[in-house]
This record gives C-alpha cells, sequence and structure tokens, in this order.
C-alpha cells in the first residue's frame, strides 16, 4: 500500500510541461502505429490535422498557470475518462459511428485514456486540447447526419465548384463540356473522361475541419481573438476551398493524360488529403509564426494555482 502511494506521489510530482511532452510524444506514437497497420484515408489526414493542433495546445497550455482538480473532483473526472473509453467500442453499435473501426473511434479511444492520465495527475487544463480530437469526432458524426438528411444545405456549392473548375481546365486547355453537374472531356487518347461533381466534391468536409481547427485554435490562444485573425481565418476557409478545386482540376488533368482508368483512380483517391494538409500546414505555420509569434520553445513559467 506504501509502494503504491509512493508511485501516486511521484506521479503527481511530473512538471505540467513534462507532462504534456510525455503526452505529445504518445499520442503521435499510438497514432504512427495506426496509421501504419491500417489503411491511409482522407479521414485520417483530417485527425492528423486535429491532433496535431491539440498537441500544438498542450504544449502552450502547459506553460500557463495550472488550475488543479480537487480531491473530491477527481473521481469524477476519473469516471468520465473510464465512460469515454468504454463509449469508443460502443460509438458503431449505438449508429453514430460507420463501420469498420475506423481513427474516430482511436481518437475517442485516446481522448479517454488522455482524461484519466491527466486527472491523476490533477492537472485540469491539460484535459481541454486531450478534449479537442473527442469533440472532434462528436463534431463530424453529427454534422455528417445532419449534411445526409439536408442534402440541400451543401448542394448550392455545386454550382460554383464546377464553374471554377470549367473555369480553370479551359485555362489549362482541356476545355471539357457541362451538363448538369457532369463535367466531360476526351483524354488525350480520344478515350470520354466523366466526372460527377456531387456534394462530396464540394469541399465541405475539408471545410468542417478547416472550422475545427480554428474554435481549436482561438479557444486555447485567446491572443489570437482579433480582426487580423478574422481576417486569416477568412483566406483560411477560401484556400481551403481552392485546394478542393485543386483536387478536381487534379484528377481531370490525370484523367485527360493517363485515361479514364489507373492512374486518375488514384489521384482521386489521394490528391484530395495531400493538398489539403499541404494548405493547412502552410496556413497554421503563418498564423502561429508570424501573426501570433509563437514558437514552441518558449521557457515555460511551471505556475500552479
Amino acid at each position: 500500500m506504501e509502494s503504491e502511494n509512493m508511485k501516486i506521489m511521484h506521479l503527481r510530482e511530473i512538471s505540467p510541461e513534462k507532462a504534456a511532452w510525455i503526452w505529445v510524444i504518445s499520442v503521435l506514437t499510438s497514432l504512427t502505429l495506426y496509421f501504419i497497420f491500417t489503411t491511409l484515408t482522407y479521414l485520417k489526414m483530417d485527425a492528423i490535422i486535429i491532433w496535431a493542433l491539440s498537441c500544438v495546445s498542450m504544449i502552450y497550455l502547459s506553460r500557463k498557470e495550472q488550475s488543479i482538480i480537487d480531491h473530491g473532483k477527481q473521481k469524477l473526472y476519473l469516471m468520465g475518462g473510464i465512460f469515454v473509453c468504454l463509449f469508443s467500442f460502443l460509438n458503431i453499435p449505438l449508429g453514430l459511428g460507420n463501420p469498420p473501426y475506423s481513427i474516430g473511434e482511436f481518437s475517442i479511444l485516446l481522448s479517454g485514456i488522455s482524461i484519466i492520465i491527466f486527472s491523476l495527475l490533477k492537472l485540469k487544463k491539460l484535459i481541454i486540447p486531450a478534449l479537442f480530437p473527442l469533440l472532434a469526432v462528436f463534431g463530424f458524426e453529427i454534422y455528417e447526419l445532419f449534411l445526409r438528411n439536408q442534402e440541400w444545405i451543401i448542394e448550392p456549392l455545386i454550382p460554383p465548384t464546377i464553374y471554377f473548375t470549367n473555369l480553370v481546365l479551359n485555362i489549362i486547355g482541356i476545355n471539357p463540356e457541362i451538363d448538369g453537374n457532369i463535367i466531360s472531356f476526351l483524354s488525350t487518347s480520344g478515350e470520354h473522361i466523366y466526372l460527377a461533381i456531387v456534394t462530396d466534391c464540394t469541399g465541405i468536409w475539408s471545410l468542417g475541419t478547416f472550422t475545427i481547427a480554428a474554435i481549436i485554435v482561438l479557444f486555447t490562444f485567446p491572443e489570437a481573438i482579433s480582426k487580423k485573425s478574422a481576417l486569416l481565418i477568412f483566406i483560411g476557409y477560401i484556400g481551403t476551398y481552392i485546394s478542393n478545386i485543386g483536387r478536381i482540376t487534379l484528377i481531370s488533368l490525370s484523367g485527360y493524360l493517363y485515361g479514364p482508368k489507373g492512374v486518375i483512380e488514384h489521384v482521386h483517391v489521394h490528391i484530395g488529403w495531400i493538398l489539403f494538409t499541404i494548405w493547412m500546414i502552410v496556413f497554421w505555420y503563418y498564423f502561429f509564426r508570424h501573426h501570433l509569434h509563437y514558437s514552441i520553445s518558449e521557457t515555460s513559467s511551471d505556475k500552479y494555482i
């Protein structure tokens, strides 16, 4: 019994910043292993962006004054973490997630484990960034259920997506024909290429991911709430939409050059997350480095309240 108490005491002596770095390394290692043994998908890249921002938030908050969880509430936090872990295995059976077990359920599990760990450390403030992926998953699931039943909300995005794609394709010399939501043209080998622009092609999921990322940043960094930040985030939305137009353009170009099978199928699967990830890295690097002037090498305050 005394040995167990000593272990708990040593656990609680870990500084917030050290705990945050251990958490970041553990999370990134877990995600890397998960991605190695599963197929890469667009949603996984969305998850990486959310987890990356959570890691930045974790390191930042670990350097701020810490609110300590009192003994009476600690059990509630622990029970909450255990519930979240159990819920990660119930998400699909309850109809919120789609089978098979995916990055969404894995993110819920990691968030639950994180809540338990920081509850044991009594570091209340560090629980917040661990919740972001959990809230993002729930947000996306509700968002998806809503959109699937209310497609009229995103259908207005289809015409401008077709218009701008057609404009770019004409500029690069493909000269497509438009029939409703179908973009068609001939490949260099004379084969017909048909691209149907549906709701999933409008960039709505990328825009949703960018929205969650912006909320995480503004919640974690109150100093980012300003007119300049609003302008930058607006530019971020435009860039996200343009990256989607770029995605459709490159899919079209691959079909134009290599025909309706093979290369175009691989480009369709991968080019979206590649362009979106590049844009997210460029945008948030500029936002943190040149707007907030935030450096990950800042010294720690190691304060408790």
